[in-house]
């Protein structure tokens, strides 16, 4: 059954993805998941971006996620704006208190073998699988060096492929940081995720694939591909009116989204703001 999508969202809004069936899965614990993406923290606490100040914003944004109880952070890149280690030390001090794994994945922005370092498993060039209650969780490197565009890589495309046979039967969430679908927002298209087609063929070979998650657009996006949930993130340090053909502020404010995966294979979702 396709999932069912809002159009309006704060922080009561509930979207139910009530996706694809799989076969019958026992309703255990339900993995409530903050998505936290495009936080471009820059080495200097102080400096701004886009006239802001993003480590201010992530700061109070990260205390409404602390009293939602989070069972785990998904950090979908873009988490640095300039790569520095000094840039993932603040991450570090900002995600710490929260007391809850964090599962990242770069960004455009992110040195890779920087973030792997601060957070083990970070993808760099190899695809990273974890389980979380009756889900797995599958994160992808989708960066190119030197380049805002994305692309899913052949060996990371033929890892995935082995992962999904190997557990055809379990309940999955693909998480990358360019979108592998156009979100209508000229500004943020031009560097989407490039040559999507086999990935999007890959994920629909396999009923198992519950949603794919995404930051890098500074909106809230949801669609459905056949059953699947295609959700885009907005950011917790500026987002962007949605259709804009440059990047215009829209009046969300930082926000993140929240993610829960329940133990029969639907899933719930909302966006959570300040």
């Amino acid at each position: 059954m396709a999932g069912i999508i809002c159009g309006a969202y704060d922080n009561t809004t509930t979207q139910i993805c009530r996706t694809r069936g799989t076969g019958t899965h026992v309703a255990t614990m339900t993995v409530n998941i903050a998505q936290i993406s495009d936080c471009h923290l820059p080495a200097n606490p102080d400096h701004t971006y886009r006239g802001i100040n993003p480590y201010r914003n992530l700061e109070a944004l990260l205390k409404t996620v602390k009293s939602l109880q989070p069972d785990l952070i998904l950090a979908s890149g873009d988490l640095s704006e300039d790569g520095s280690q000094d840039s993932y030390r603040l991450i570090q001090d900002l995600f710490d208190p929260l007391g809850v794994p964090v599962l990242a994945l770069p960004g455009n922005h992110d040195d890779p073998g920087l973030l792997a370092d601060v957070y083990p498993g970070s993808p760099t060039d190899s695809v990273q699988a974890t389980q979380h209650g009756n889900w797995q969780i599958i994160r992808l490197n989708s960066c190119l060096h030197n380049n805002p565009c994305g692309r899913l890589s052949n060996k990371t495309l033929s890892e995935l492929e082995r992962l999904l046979v190997q557990h055809s039967d379990q309940l999955s969430l693909v998480a990358v940081h360019h979108q592998p679908v156009m979100v209508e927002s000229p500004w943020i298209d031009k560097y989407r995720m490039l040559e999507p087609g086999p990935f999007l063929a890959l994920i629909d070979q396999y009923p198992n694939i519950k949603a794919v998650v995404w930051g890098h657009i500074h909106q809230v996006f949801d669609s459905d591909r056949n059953g699947i949930a295609m959700l885009g993130s907005p950011s917790s340090a500026i987002n962007g009116v949605a259709g804009a053909e440059k990047f215009t502020p829209d009046t969300l404010g930082p926000a993140c989204r929240w993610l829960e995966l329940q133990g029969d294979g639907n899933l719930k979702t909302h966006i959570v703001s300040v």
